[in-house]
């Protein structure tokens, strides 16, 4: 679930990143090239598909991970409601797994990739 404490972070995290190999990596996508527009596209984006094309965009992010790094435990903190410490003791990998198939972060980044992109960053 997207709690409101989240939101600073993500947005830090976001504003951090080139979205450059993510957008190269959408504009890849098959989802594209089947559906009539965007809308329908993103409307398809379900289930095993949505987590398979996650993991894509995560392995995209990767090679960025530094300069969010500190951001991370925060994040998890903040979103699993545990203190510093134990966010710094969790599985990512786990995490990561959950927060790819969480719903309203899937949508937050949606759009504020996206209103990154339309601002030419």
């Amino acid at each position: 679930m997207l709690k409101v404490k989240t939101i600073p972070v993500l947005s830090r995290m976001i504003a951090k990143l080139d979205v450059k190999p993510i957008l190269t990596r959408l504009k890849e996508a098959d989802i594209f090239k089947s559906a009539g527009n965007k809308k329908e596209a993103l409307a398809e984006i379900k289930g095993e598909k949505a987590v398979e094309l996650g993991f894509e965009l995560v392995a995209e992010i990767m090679p960025q991970l530094d300069r969010i790094g500190e951001d991370i435990p925060e994040f998890i903190s903040l979103y699993k409601g545990v203190s510093l410490e134990e966010a710094g003791e969790m599985d990512f990998a786990e995490i990561l797994n959950e927060v790819i198939n969480d719903e309203g972060i899937r949508n937050f980044f949606g759009t504020a990739l996206r209103r990154k992109v339309e601002r030419g960053s």
